[in-house]
């Protein structure tokens, strides 16, 4: 039985809820707790900003894949004996902080959540690096994807508990033996709970399979200075860094918002909450299975510039949710966004294994990692200005525009065109001009007033973006290119319509269409003159 259980890969799907649980546990269980007992939102704030901690794993990422512990090392190899010192801590620290009083104890309670998200670090450091190795027995795309179901059926496991908590909504429960047992102690037994999972999962830790880790006679800094010199020497370096720290950048910011957004339409329902958590761990396994069957089908670079799509529309839909708040559009709405989010983690995740080199996994992974939550975690204390500033339709609709480098660069990545030139150039500004007329005719210009004539500059709009495309594209049959931009004019116009924020204009279409046909004219026009001049 026990040989059974080495020799599998669905030992992931365990060390995934392993791995959300002490970030779940003090993302909005927390927050919520600490609002519960009267604390400040600037206390609050503070425990957030202890989140940074994660993103420097990296720091200390090269001890965690040189130091071998004594008597764990000889028993469970490196990868296995970081892990399981994490999750024994992990579970001790939950534990103590089951038995602090928030309103009494605040420092102690952020010292505790400064050390949970510090082993927690550990535990992703060591987990990822045993990850990557692990594929020496089974795909990558596969593992990521076990990985991520497991991830999310352990936000499931914290995220039931919490909801049961909102929505007893009540001063004190009704313990054993007719016991009054209050919020505090309820909210008490709640990280008990956590606490509880994070001591019985080391079990699988335990069991799993020895993996073959390279054995390197350098010193920890001569280690650390090796991975990166060895990164930064990859084909194209640059570009799929930028990649790697932008391509999760909108989502990141966009979070606390969509919190805050279901209070300010009145979706803070618990029952609407409890019903949400049901579909989106449904959407979990839709999504996974999308992006393995897509990653083995139309290959992961392809996969990453769809996933930086549907990121980008989904992201767009909360503006929708704003102007239509109802249960159904909150389900949906909620429902296609973790579709979203796990097809993309389970891409990238696939895409960063692809680039680590297996002589310095847990550092490079982790370096990795760390770039893709330190640019989102710094721009994200700005959400709530923007939110201020412009509107909850029109933020959802800048996180839009956030993505759209991502789906550029992405792009970039599949046609394997990352080296610049005019073509990749063209092809990119193409995608960006189409993307971004898309959300300017979306976005709520409320009394803006144009200087310039209004279909005059749809014309214009319409033929730059034609005339780019074209030049950007010709391999691909110009009947084709035209009926896709003569598309987007129509659809958007429609769009419009339904938001009820633009009027929609029969001579919009015409303008835009027109525009169309001057792009390809123009076109046309000057390929005739320059094959003449050859």
């Amino acid at each position: 039985m026990i040989s059974k259980l080495k020799n599998t890969q669905f030992n992931f799907l365990f060390l995934g809820i392993s791995a959300a649980m002490p970030s779940f546990a003090l993302g909005i269980p927390l927050g919520t707790w600490l609002s519960t007992a009267g604390i400040s939102k600037q206390a609050v704030g503070l425990v957030t900003v202890s989140s940074l901690i994660v993103a420097l794993n990296f720091l200390w990422s090269p001890f965690v894949n040189k130091l071998k512990i004594p008597i764990l090392y000889k028993l469970l190899g490196l990868r296995r004996s970081w892990l399981l010192l994490a999750q024994v801590s992990l579970g001790c620290l939950l534990l103590t902080l089951s038995f602090v009083d928030p309103k009494e104890q605040l420092t102690q309670v952020v010292i505790l959540a400064c050390l949970i998200y510090f082993f927690s670090s550990i535990q992703d450091i060591a987990l990822d690096a045993y990850r990557v190795e692990y594929d020496k027995y089974f795909e990558a795309e596969s593992l990521a994807t076990i990985y991520q179901i497991g991830y999310k059926v352990g936000a499931f496991l914290i995220g039931a508990q919490v909801y049961g908590l909102i929505a007893a909504n009540s001063v004190e429960f009704i313990g054993p033996g007719g016991l009054s047992v209050t919020t505090f102690n309820a909210w008490s037994l709640t990280y008990f709970y956590i606490a509880f999972l994070m001591f019985v999962l080391p079990i699988v830790t335990i069991i799993s399979k020895r993996v073959d880790e390279f054995k390197s006679n350098q010193s920890t800094i001569n280690q650390f200075l090796a991975a990166f010199k060895q990164l930064l020497q990859k084909n194209s370096i640059i570009m799929l860094l930028i990649l790697v720290g932008i391509y999760k950048i909108s989502d990141i910011i966009l979070g606390p918002m969509a919190a805050v957004l279901y209070t300010e339409v009145g979706l803070d329902k618990p029952e609407f909450y409890v019903q949400k958590s049901y579909f989106n761990f449904i959407a979990t396994f839709v999504g996974s299975g999308l992006a393995l069957w897509s990653i083995k089908a139309l290959k992961i670079n392809f996969s990453m510039f769809l996933g930086a799509i549907i990121v980008l529309c989904t992201n767009v839909l909360f503006s929708f949710l704003f102007l239509y708040p109802s249960f159904e559009n909150f389900i949906a709405i909620n429902f296609l966004d973790t579709i979203a989010q796990a097809f993309t983690a389970v891409c990238f995740i696939t895409f960063l294994v692809g680039l680590v080199d297996r002589r310095f996994t847990a550092i490079q992974y982790a370096f990795l990692a760390s770039l893709v939550i330190i640019p989102g975690t710094l721009m994200k204390g700005s959400s709530g200005f923007i939110a201020d500033a412009y509107g909850f339709y029109n933020f959802f609709m800048i996180m839009g525009f956030l993505g759209i480098p991502a789906v550029c660069l992405s792009y970039l990545l599949f046609i394997d065109q990352f080296k610049w030139n005019v073509n990749s150039v063209l092809k990119t500004l193409s995608i960006a001009l189409a993307l971004s007329i898309s959300l300017f005719s979306l976005a709520d210009l409320g009394d803006a007033s144009i200087q310039i004539n209004d279909k005059l500059l749809h014309f214009s709009v319409y033929a730059f973006l034609t005339y780019i495309t074209l030049i950007a594209s010709r391999k691909t049959k110009i009947f084709i290119l035209l009926m896709i931009i003569l598309s987007l004019g129509i659809s958007l116009e429609f769009i419009q319509s339904v938001s009820g924020l633009r009027n929609f204009e029969y001579m919009d279409i015409i303008a835009n269409s027109l525009g169309v046909f001057g792009g390809f004219i123009f076109y046309f026009f000057q390929e005739k003159n320059l094959k003449k001049s050859f």
